[in-house]
């Protein structure tokens, strides 16, 4: 796996590509990092956390998320002291494990691949069709991205919802429906997808937050077409979130508050205070769609969306190049985890000529004799705040203690994520465990 890369360019035919594809420099050695986070704490400088949408800072030298993959930090060049005027350099002393390593350069590789997927995911609606909407004129409008990020539990408000022009939290909540999508005027003449479902999903979140909190959703059509996707929006309605079928007009600072006008089917018009509007923003095609078209050679819609045919949506105009997710249109994450498990089927039958070539045996360590002392290791996970938020998670772990067979047990923020399975695997061989409980979240 390759992360911190561009993809350059694609020659051959299918079963025999060379795709070209240029590493950028993460100025710290991934396989010496081991992600304790102190160079961060050190880094004199802040800058905007793009992750999470421009509402908290971070430092030049991050990680932009507890569970990414590889666990490994890295320095953006566009902001790092030293490396934009040869200033700096407090993070080398302070790495533990000599990470960092400034004299990293670009590095250009030639991969001979039989088959290549497209899964570059979705773009942003652009600030220009939001502003129609007040955005940027009041800071309690905000897009539903950055609602989403608010709300989460490992985000940069801890899962509080509250207003951004006094910090109060919000008693009337409107969300506005279509935001960019189903809208020629941005050249978004189609449905999303995705935004009637999220929006009830952030509705139904923001009620468990404060179930007092009075809550709008405006609509063009609610289309929640998926599994059992109707019966969210019936437990929505059930709990007060009302459903207006409308088009809105403007957002308009009124008394401290938003003024929000609408008009119905009939042609009526209405005025409602609300202290907080959240823009449903649709997906677009990727910002470099084109871009990705000319290197790979393949065709785009109208709506720079990969094009493909109804009965083979994932066949794009070049053999041996397969599309999936969101590139080949606006779907949500359900349908793209069944696309792409569709193109990674077309792609092995591409590849059956050289099955079996270059095989690499794996090698497992011994396996230990069932019939031993049962030594167990006992691991809960807090999950950010979702589980420790209703679970008292270090008093579960502290009472394992003296259970028979227990002669380990701890906890951790996400047991998910990459660090902490380096860590199981530590005490596994640390602790000689041959039984191993995990208490964490469901999968579903």
């Amino acid at each position: 796996m390759l992360t911190n890369a561009d993809f350059l360019s694609l020659e051959g035919k299918p079963g025999d590509f060379t795709a070209k594809v240029r590493l950028r420099p993460r100025y710290i050695d991934a396989d010496s990092c081991t992600a304790c986070g102190l160079c961060t704490q050190y880094c004199p400088r802040h800058q905007v956390d793009d992750y999470n949408e421009g509402l908290s800072l971070t430092r030049p030298i991050h990680i932009d998320y507890a569970q990414a993959v590889p666990a490994t930090y890295y320095i953006d060049p566009e902001s790092c002291l030293h490396l934009q005027h040869d200033t700096c350099q407090i993070c080398v002393p302070v790495c533990q494990s000599h990470a960092i390593n400034f004299d990293q350069k670009p590095e250009e590789l030639d991969l001979k691949v039989g088959a290549v997927i497209l899964s570059p995911g979705f773009g942003k609606i652009s600030e220009e069709t939001l502003e129609k909407y007040g955005y940027n004129r009041h800071p309690d409008i905000v897009t539903s991205i950055e609602f989403e990020r608010m709300t989460t539990a490992s985000g940069p408000f801890m899962g509080e919802v509250k207003c951004f022009s006094d910090g109060r939290h919000p008693k009337r909540l409107a969300f506005i429906q279509c935001v960019g999508s189903r809208d020629l005027g941005c050249n978004n003449g189609y449905c999303s997808s995705v935004c009637c479902m999220y929006s009830i999903k952030e509705a139904l979140v923001a009620k468990e937050h404060d179930p007092e909190v009075d809550i709008t959703i405006y609509y063009m059509d609610i289309r929640t077409q998926g599994k059992e996707f109707d019966k969210a929006r019936e437990r929505a309605e059930a709990i007060g979130i009302k459903f207006v079928r409308a088009r809105v007009a403007d957002v308009t600072p009124w008394e401290n508050r938003l003024q929000l006008t609408y008009s119905t089917l009939e042609g009526k018009h209405f005025f409602e205070p609300y202290d907080m509007v959240v823009l449903s923003v649709g997906l677009e095609s990727p910002r470099d769609a084109m871009g990705i078209a000319e290197k790979t050679g393949i065709d785009l819609n109208r709506y720079d969306f990969c094009k493909t045919s109804t009965f083979t949506p994932l066949t794009t105009s070049r053999d041996g190049v397969i599309v999936a997710g969101a590139f080949q249109g606006p779907k949500d994450i359900p349908e793209s985890v069944t696309q792409a498990s569709a193109a990674a089927g077309i792609a092995a039958g591409m590849l059956t000529r050289q099955r079996g070539q270059g095989i690499v045996h794996k090698s497992y360590p011994e396996e230990q004799p069932m019939d031993e002392e049962v030594r167990i290791g006992v691991f809960v996970c807090h999950c950010g705040i979702n589980i420790s938020s209703v679970v008292d998670v270090h008093n579960v772990e502290e009472s394992t203690e003296g259970m028979e067979g227990v002669v380990y047990h701890t906890d951790s923020l996400y047991s998910c994520s990459q660090d902490a399975q380096e860590v199981l695997k530590d005490k596994i061989r640390e602790h000689n465990l041959n039984r191993v409980v995990i208490a964490a979240c469901s999968p579903r």
